[in-house]
């Protein structure tokens, strides 16, 4: 049985700005590593796929946006696997109808 990887991905919007914090960690000791991170608002992907590291056991970090057209509902989505082939995803969305709104993941 794969070992899950344990996730936190918290997505804060205010008004036009969105700020998103992640934590990701395998169980110390364990022999699973973080294999791919995909992390995506409103299409626009804040993970630099071209410098992703992969077979890290930490991996952690605090991205800014700005949304184009804030009125309007942005999706949240995300992507993990892990070198054993476990996987997680999902998706929500940030109001356009709220100034202040959260999307918030995590997983053991």
């Amino acid at each position: 049985m794969p070992t899950a990887i344990l996730y936190n991905i918290r997505s804060e919007k205010d008004g036009a700005n969105v700020k998103v914090t992640y934590d990701l960690r395998v169980p110390v000791g364990g022999p699973a590593l973080i294999a791919s991170f995909s992390l995506a608002v409103d299409g626009k992907e804040l993970i630099d796929q071209t410098h992703w590291v992969l077979g890290q056991v930490q991996f952690n970090g605090t991205h800014f946006t700005q949304l184009q057209h804030p009125e309007n509902d942005v999706t949240v989505a995300f992507s993990i696997s892990s070198n054993e082939g476990w996987t997680a995803a999902n998706s929500d969305v940030l109001s356009g109808e709220r100034r202040f709104d959260e999307v918030v993941f995590s997983g053991s």
